[in-house]
């Protein structure tokens, strides 16, 4: 039986300016918060907003990471920063170069955002682990330790698919959790267990119910089972098992949905278990399969699992924005992470026109767009806030 093959590090870079792409010929309006979503959907194109304002600057920056030094690029107006933001860049090889990601970063350096985007080589080399939170944080720590970035010494983070997952636990960091003033998620996820079950089976909650009892299906997308394979290689025991599975994730990143599984020989135990998950297609069997992977990976995944820790707890402004037709991560779990942040601190923004990266905007999308927009621009403290004032 054919089935389509998916991975739970989901972790095509999901970004504005690629979910933007191909619209510009929407009606944004003429306000700062539709100025900025037109020069978002150009892409690196002209806009109105670039007309109106001054190129940003580019420099790179270095600063310690787990006691690596660690670079980053730092986008800047020149006429200063209103606010620091860190841009976590998704699992795409180019990492922070990523076209993508660099036009979001001048979009929001021209609305005087200091923007810090990370180069992450692990997630650029497609393994996503627990350390991941903590080069999320450092990076962090370094913006909000300049205080001509981080007016009143706090800033914001974005995270976009997988992303979205190091943000959220980053911002419960004790070093930094008062200092993260915003948060940023799109296309993120709450529960991997429930993750799990849709990239391998398709099913997924229906509706708002965190367990229904019938539950949607939608074909996920094939491109993250490579993905996921690819992360965990290392954590298997037996060389021939990765050097199998490797050529298949290789192979699976270039193919289409609906690809017949490898044949398998036999496999060491924790392999076959690893296996097994990958290939189940019964959503009532993943918590069993799960429980029997090695601990090693068992340990990875839960530390990139926002189920796992009160969410409540975070501090920061939280904004949420999902497609109800993505294929890679359910629209239901932006739903599950709304509900598990403090309801005073998370605005959730659901949208037709998006499915993963292909995103094309319905009327009924802009009020929700220019929404989350207007909220990210409102984290700037006022003009003439002073720089070292702390809350």
């Amino acid at each position: 039986m054919r089935k389509p093959w998916i991975s739970l590090q989901l972790l095509v870079c999901l970004t504005l300016a690629g979910m933007l792409g191909g619209c510009t010929s929407t009606r944004f309006g003429d306000s700062e918060a539709g100025l900025a979503l037109e020069d978002l959907a150009s892409g690196l194109a002209t806009s109105r907003l670039q007309t109106q304002t001054t190129p940003p600057k580019l420099k790179q920056v270095s600063y310690l990471a787990g006691g690596e030094t660690r670079f980053a690029d730092l986008y800047l107006s020149p006429w200063g920063g209103r606010a620091g933001i860190v841009l976590v860049p998704g699992v795409v090889a180019r990492g922070k170069d990523d076209p993508r990601l660099v036009a979001i970063a001048r979009t929001l350096a021209r609305l005087r955002f200091a923007v810090l985007v990370p180069d992450m080589p692990g997630v650029r080399s497609f393994r996503m682990r627990a350390s991941d939170v903590r080069e999320v944080a450092d990076a962090f720590a370094w913006l909000v330790a300049q205080p001509a970035l981080a007016p009143q010494g706090r800033a914001g983070i974005a995270g976009f698919s997988y992303g979205a997952a190091p943000v959220l636990l980053a911002a419960l960091q004790p070093d930094i959790r008062h200092q993260v003033r915003f948060l940023l998620c799109v296309g993120g996820y709450y529960s991997l267990r429930q993750v799990i079950t849709y990239i391998t089976t398709g099913f997924y909650p229906a509706g708002d119910a965190a367990a229904a009892a019938q539950p949607k299906r939608l074909p996920p997308h094939p491109y993250s089972l490579g993905v996921f394979i690819r992360s965990n290689l290392d954590l298997l025991e037996q060389p021939a098992d990765r050097g199998l599975l490797r050529h298949y994730a290789d192979d699976l990143l270039g193919r289409s949905a609906n690809q017949d599984p490898p044949i398998i020989g036999d496999m060491a135990p924790d392999a076959q278990a690893f296996y097994d998950l990958l290939s189940n297609q019964d959503p009532r069997r993943v918590p069993a399969l799960l429980e029997r992977l090695p601990a090693r990976i068992q340990r990875e995944l839960a530390s990139i699992d926002p189920a796992a820790e009160d969410l409540s707890q975070v501090t920061a402004q939280v904004l949420l924005l999902h497609g109800r037709s993505d294929n890679l991560i359910p629209y239901t779990e932006s739903i599950a992470l709304a509900k598990a942040l403090h309801p005073d601190r998370v605005r959730l923004f659901i949208i037709d026109g998006l499915a993963h990266v292909d995103f094309k905007p319905k009327a009924q999308d802009v009020p929700q767009l220019l929404g989350i927009m207007q909220a990210l621009l409102d984290q700037r403290p006022p003009e003439g806030a002073s720089p070292h004032a702390t809350p």
